[in-house]
């Protein structure tokens, strides 16, 4: 971690490249923060229906208060680019927080243990298998239907009992099984590595954006839905880099020292691996950033699994297929998009500079 730091001050300190674009994303972020204090002349849902296609610059949006003009309903362009770009980073900085996540805890664990380095009980594996549906029930599907139809807030936190009880008794139950007969006792080896590829493999054999496609016209347009689909489909370029990089760790002669005086795996894995692998997942995301933005505007564009209702950059373009005329429409949202996209690839480049020339020495 100090290592990164210290890479990020000096290119800070060398390349104005990497200074301009820090400074335009940390900017551009502060303003989605502060956008709700500002004094613009209108919020992005106002409808001024005397004004539709307005052209920005002219007297006519000067007089109105549209300074940047208006879509075809008469919304302000600038309340709904500024707003636009808020909802683009509230979407792509959580789902690619959380997509990394799961790619580092996964592909490490892939990477160190392989296919034969993790044996567990029987019993806890069940336990395991059986927990995830539990799980995926009654925290994630109850909760969702409980939020969606406005329901009491009982029924939320008698969801969260059920599934505590349930946990609890299968843990108890099969902590039972595991000291009463010899077969669950018995400990079996878990192909980490073998089940992480083949799952990585199958995402990754059919196009990211086709899958999202297919996947997004089966559900309804929701963003917490969306975000989920999205990280569901991104973990895996994260895991393949994290697997990659632990294989290269794990030979490395500090770490063959570490094992050899008896560390556990939890400390070699928190103090020894994942700091090297800060650099490359760094790298990542700041690359998936940029991707994770085109795409959530692609979809918008195509009015794929985002409400309609919802301020983005990629609904504010949709507008020209109703007016090839109105350039502003695409000129404006499309440019502040290219800017974001780049700065966050310049940002990306760099630190691939100096992390590459470090794992080299």
């Amino acid at each position: 971690m100090r290592y990164a730091w210290q890479s990020i001050k000096l290119l800070w300190r060398r390349k104005i490249g990497f200074r301009l674009a820090l400074l335009y994303l940390a900017l551009l972020h502060l303003l989605t923060l502060v956008l709700p204090l500002l004094p613009l002349p209108y919020p992005p849902e106002y409808l001024d229906l005397e004004h539709p296609y307005l052209a920005p610059f002219t007297p006519a949006a000067i007089a109105s208060g549209h300074l940047l003009g208006t879509d075809g309903l008469g919304r302000d362009l600038l309340a709904n680019t500024l707003y636009g770009a808020r909802t683009a980073f509230l979407i792509s900085l959580p789902v690619m927080l959380l997509a990394t996540g799961i790619g580092i805890v996964l592909g490490t664990a892939a990477g160190y243990f392989g296919n034969n380095g993790l044996r567990r009980p029987l019993h806890r594996l069940f336990f395991f298998l059986l927990a995830v549906p539990v799980v995926a029930y009654y925290g994630l599907y109850i909760p969702w239907q409980v939020y969606q139809q406005g329901a009491a807030p009982a029924y939320f936190w008698w969801s969260l009992i059920i599934l505590s009880g349930l946990l609890l008794g299968l843990w108890l139950l099969l902590g039972w099984l595991g000291k009463r007969l010899a077969v669950w006792s018995s400990r079996v080896t878990i192909p980490v590595d073998k089940g992480v590829m083949r799952l990585t493999e199958a995402l990754n054999s059919i196009p990211r954006f086709v899958l999202i496609l297919v996947l997004a016209s089966f559900l309804p347009p929701s963003l917490p839905l969306l975000s989920l689909l999205l990280v569901f489909t991104l973990w895996p370029g994260t895991a393949r880099l994290a697997r990659a990089e632990m294989l290269r760790i794990k030979e490395l002669p500090y770490f063959e020292a570490a094992i050899s005086i008896g560390n556990t795996p939890s400390r070699l894995l928190w103090r020894h691996a994942l700091p090297n692998l800060i650099g490359p997942t760094l790298v990542a995301f700041t690359f998936g950033l940029g991707g994770v933005l085109a795409l959530e505007s692609s979809l918008s564009f195509l009015n794929i699994g985002v409400p309609s209702s919802l301020v983005s950059w990629g609904r504010t373009i949709a507008g020209i297929r109703n007016n090839t005329s109105a350039w502003w429409l695409v000129a404006f949202p499309g440019g502040l998009l290219s800017f974001t996209v780049l700065a966050l690839y310049t940002c990306s480049y760099y630190f691939m500079q100096i992390f590459s020339s470090k794992s080299s020495v």
